[in-house]
């Protein structure tokens, strides 16, 4: 795994993590701010609504599940490990433990309720902020992004994934402002978060991992 070390790294972590405590200050708050940005999206995203893409979007949102993008990482790491990358796999665990334990405070401390359930065009439980959709997916995204893809040799595919991998993100995070689930600072706040940890993450793997991975692979042995 080649992750380069950027100065500007340690700023972007701490401004997605200050960004996200304002927004979920703000939350928790009940502040005006928050309502007006959530209903100017709510009131775009909500314009497009008809039956059949309620049908289509309830389906695919189930793909973006806490539970499926936690199987998804797991197996991307599983791959890792079986390749004898045991760096990166105990690395790769670590920030999902980490980043969905963090989730969970957050979500318990905000304790936000979820938009009316009469409003709701899926079933949905627990509280609302942040995202536990959006989290799980980006985390999972970036997990592939980083272990996978730059094994693909053609660098068309590469980017055709990357694409898509975009795309997916921004699906999940509209589909669930789209089925009345989350207000869209949720998945904002999410999204901040998701950000906050892996970069956060990735300063640990340069600190701590990879030099030895680097003195392990000179040597011929197994520890990336």
């Amino acid at each position: 795994m080649d992750l380069k070390e950027n100065k500007n790294r340690p700023i972007l972590a701490t401004v997605y993590a200050i960004i996200f405590l304002i927004l979920l200050l703000l939350v928790k708050l009940n502040s005006p701010i928050v309502h007006g940005i959530d209903h100017l999206v709510q009131s775009i995203v909500f314009s497009f609504t008809n039956e059949h893409l309620t049908v289509l979007i309830s389906i695919l949102t189930n793909f973006g599940s806490p539970v499926v993008s936690l199987i998804l990482a797991c197996l991307v790491l599983a791959f890792v490990f079986f390749k004898r990358e045991y760096a990166a796999a105990i690395w790769g665990f670590g920030t999902l433990i980490i980043g969905n334990g963090l989730a969970w405070v957050f979500k318990h401390i905000a304790a936000r309720p979820r938009p009316a359930l009469a409003q709701r065009l899926a079933p949905a439980h627990g509280y609302s902020f942040p995202s536990g959709h959006v989290f799980g997916t980006t985390l999972f995204v970036l997990l592939l992004l980083t272990l996978i893809v730059p094994r693909i040799k053609n660098h068309t595919t590469q980017s055709v994934i990357r694409v898509l991998a975009v795309i997916w993100v921004i699906f999940i995070m509209l589909s669930r402002i789209y089925l009345r689930v989350h207000y869209p600072t949720d998945t904002f706040g999410s999204l901040l978060l998701a950000g906050a940890v892996w970069e956060f993450a990735v300063m640990v793997w340069i600190k701590f991992f990879k030099q030895k991975v680097d003195v392990a692979n000179s040597e011929g042995r197994h520890f990336q």
